[in-house]
């Protein structure tokens, strides 16, 4: 079937011209129109209107490289068998959930807070899921097992507490 007439362009958004009010560039010679934060510190006064040139020099934030002793402290974890059901080969190193360790919105525990629980395979749920939704358990349960099963994996890296 053959269309007589084209399709009507109504449903699009209607495109902003990059020489409107609200995009004035540096390269012209005029400041942004809103105000921005100035993160850097060598770009003084505060309050005054951010350029381009402002905004390149402003840094964006990047993740931290976790120190090597860290990383060696995880895969020591990960080797070890599940603290839950004991399985061998498939643990991961699992991040307490509880507050006092360190566990915050968007932070994981200090590292010395993990423990190993194995991870989802084909057709079984991981005991590190489970924990981590306190699947078939309270969140009382799952906080006092954290502790069982950090000190249980302390003692069995020979790490002092």
């Amino acid at each position: 079937m053959k269309r007589s007439t084209p399709l009507a362009r109504s449903g699009f958004k209607k495109k902003i011209r990059p020489d409107s009010g609200l995009f004035r560039t540096a390269s012209l010679g005029k400041p942004l129109q809103r105000k921005l934060p100035i993160l850097s510190a060598g770009v003084k006064p505060k309050n005054r209107i951010a350029t381009l040139n402002d905004l390149k020099k402003i840094k964006k934030a990047s993740r931290k490289a976790a120190p090597a002793h860290e990383e060696a402290h995880c895969r020591a974890v990960a080797a070890l068998p599940c603290a839950n059901c004991g399985i061998q080969g498939y643990s991961q190193c699992a991040h307490s959930n509880r507050k006092q360790d360190g566990k915050g919105m968007g932070k994981k525990a200090h590292y010395l807070a993990t423990f190993p629980l194995c991870c989802t395979r084909p057709g079984v749920v991981g005991c590190h899921v489970e924990h981590d939704q306190c699947i078939g358990m309270t969140r009382d349960e799952a906080d006092s097992r954290t502790d069982h099963y950090i000190t249980d994996t302390h003692q069995k890296l020979g790490l002092e507490q």
